[in-house]
């Protein structure tokens, strides 16, 4: 028994000397730094241009409500949401009470006066005005309808127009330049040059914003009212100007920098910004032409950290 107490005892004399060693033993060689690999691009001179982008809607430039004259009972009238009339044409017929009256009693009237009487209360034909498509539909056959009171809505959609509120300071920009490149949101159709076709007479003095109107003539008719869209047109025009990879502009806090790579190590370094496209960016201060930015992993680097670059142009 005392044999095996003393072989226990031992065992844990060992395990103990071997806890306490652990921490204090000696490095004999440091382990090695695994640098991280990263995307750099040159610091360049070129040429900038803005591009300024607002937003728009697509709006009818001629529609109607096509109303009765007269009080009276609507019939022969047929047409659906998305029908094609012409202008001219024949949609329905009112019928006056006093004509009802004596469709009621006409059997009853001196046949040598039911013509005189016919001509005197007469139906009265309800012409389209225009051409147009059906866009909506207020009152079908058998309603009883008010004077004024609207049937149905009809619009042209080969002529179209684009509505958007400018900022006032681009004003004289856009009246220069006459036309501006509009881009259709959601929807699967090429960027138009469309003309600027008139300016409103009156600055929004809260939004600080002028309506313009640019004409968008739709001969298929592929475009339709309260389509959502966004105007483009160039800015000012900066030349031999600073520029980077919009991938290497950070932000933080309002802040933007970039990480300049030196020596095999990278420099957290703020930065002022120009002008910002979708893949350049104007650099106005804070960066010097020649150096060298990351253009991706950057949010994973700090000051001063260790990296693989390829400086290759």
């Amino acid at each position: 028994m005392k044999k095996y107490f003393r072989t226990i005892f031992v065992l844990s004399v060992l395990l103990i000397a071997g806890a306490c060693q652990q921490p204090g033993k000696k490095q004999t060689a440091s382990s090695p730094t695994v640098k991280i690999t990263v995307k750099t691009a040159p610091v360049v001179t070129g040429l900038m241009q803005d591009t300024i982008g607002i937003y728009g809607e697509v709006k009818l430039r001629n529609d109607l409500l096509l109303a009765s004259q007269f009080d009276g009972r609507l019939s022969g009238f047929s047409l659906l949401t998305g029908d094609r009339v012409h202008r001219g044409e024949q949609v329905g017929i009112i019928v006056p009470p006093l004509r009802e009256a004596l469709l009621r009693v006409m059997n009853q009237v001196p046949a040598s006066q039911r013509k005189t009487l016919s001509e005197e209360i007469k139906e009265i034909p309800l012409i389209c005005p225009m051409d147009g498509v059906v866009l909506k539909i207020f009152h079908r056959t058998g309603d009883v309808v008010r004077k004024g009171e609207p049937i149905v809505r009809i619009a042209d959609l080969k002529h179209l127009d684009v509505y958007a509120d400018l900022p006032v300071q681009y004003v004289p920009l856009v009246q220069k330049r006459k036309t501006m490149t509009v881009q259709f949101i959601n929807y699967p159709h090429a960027a138009l040059e469309l003309p600027v076709s008139a300016f409103a007479g009156k600055v929004d003095s809260e939004k600080q914003t002028l309506s313009l109107r640019l004409a968008l003539n739709n001969p298929q008719e592929s475009f339709r009212p309260g389509m959502r869209v966004k105007l483009w047109f160039p800015g000012a025009l900066h030349k031999n100007t600073l520029r980077v990879p919009r991938s290497a502009l950070l932000e933080q806090e309002g802040i933007f920098y970039v990480f300049v790579v030196k020596n095999g190590k990278v420099r957290k370094q703020k930065v002022t910004v120009g002008i910002r496209q979708a893949a350049q960016v104007e650099i106005l201060s804070g960066l010097k032409a020649g150096e060298w930015v990351v253009t991706d992993k950057a949010y994973s680097l700090t000051d001063g950290m260790a990296v693989k670059a390829d400086m290759k142009k």
